[in-house]
């Protein structure tokens, strides 16, 4: 399915921290005066040390969530989400075939599980590869509070020091800490990417159903979501669409390959995409959609629904 590039699209996401958010470090590092629980920063060669959300924290999490509002039906015929994608066993659509070289690859990705076709297993590639997020925007003018450097970037670094305990369930006293940890404050935006690779419209429409329980705060980004962390908001701001030829359409990839490669693959019945205005550009056509992005979450929504 990735030997030819029929289409691809990046979503430009911004999340916003509702409540403060924690994406443990893994270790306290060598500072002795430092928190026990620190937040995972990285280094920008333009802007330093700054924290940031890691891509594979958030993929997680929307896997996670898209598999929950699958799991346990069948859509066009097709499982929505194996037993468990961790499991590399039989359980699992990447554990019945990561060792199969029997098996053509086209047969492979059909007996895939919805979830697994676009987040990927041992087995297949996915279509969906989430980005780093960082707390400033590329399309932020100088001056802007989400530019680098700006009131956004700074307040995201200024993080919070809470103090926790634990506490013993048989007696009620203190039993682990106290302990601190840094969180990132709410108020802060985070800015990134999501791209997609040679998908159908129902799988931009699985994504739009995890965007949404995340923006509802049905799921929760990051650590200690019991104490009340890691509730956001998310917002798509721009989608960009690329595909071969000159179609003055955006279509999903089964308008795009042959019968038999549709046959072959087990793809889907394809749903529409929105009319927008193209241009060419190299040997594709793109297809930006600014203020219609509400319009693209809508279609992939009805191209899931449609599966039902």
């Amino acid at each position: 399915m990735f030997r030819t590039n029929y289409n691809r699209a990046v979503l430009r996401i911004r999340i916003d921290t509702v409540t403060p958010l924690r994406i443990g470090a893994g270790d306290a590092g060598l500072d002795p005066t430092g928190a026990d629980l620190t937040c995972v920063r990285t280094r920008h060669g333009s802007h330093g040390a700054t924290v940031y959300i890691p891509g594979s924290s958030l993929k997680g999490v929307i896997r996670a969530a898209a598999e929950a509002s699958v799991r346990g039906r069948k859509l066009a015929g097709v499982l929505g989400a194996c037993d468990d994608p961790l499991e590399h066993k039989g359980g699992s659509c990447g554990g019945r075939y990561q060792n199969d070289s029997d098996t053509p690859t086209q047969a492979i990705h059909g007996a895939h599980c919805l979830a697994c076709r676009l987040f990927g297993s041992p087995a297949i590639k996915g279509r969906a590869s989430v980005r780093d997020l960082f707390p400033w925007s590329d399309a932020a003018s100088p001056g802007d509070r989400h530019a680098a450097g700006g009131e956004n970037h700074t307040s995201a670094n200024r993080l919070e020091l809470r103090h926790g305990v634990a506490i013993d369930r048989v007696l009620g006293s203190v039993k682990h800490g106290p302990f601190d940890q840094e969180l990132v404050p709410a108020g802060v935006a985070f800015f990134g990417d999501i791209a997609l690779e040679n998908y159908q419209v129902w799988q931009l429409g699985l994504l739009v159903e995890a965007f949404d329980q995340l923006d509802n705060g049905f799921a929760q980004l990051g650590s200690s979501k019991s104490r009340g962390l890691g509730v956001v908001a998310l917002a798509v701001e721009r989608i960009v669409h690329e595909q071969a030829g000159r179609r003055l359409r955006p279509c999903g990839v089964g308008d795009l390959a042959t019968a038999e490669e549709h046959k072959a693959y087990g793809l889907l019945v394809e749903g529409e995409l929105p009319l927008a205005d193209g241009t060419p550009h190299g040997l594709a056509m793109r297809f930006e959609a600014h203020g219609q992005a509400t319009d693209w979450l809508t279609a992939g929504r009805a191209a899931l629904g449609a599966l039902l």
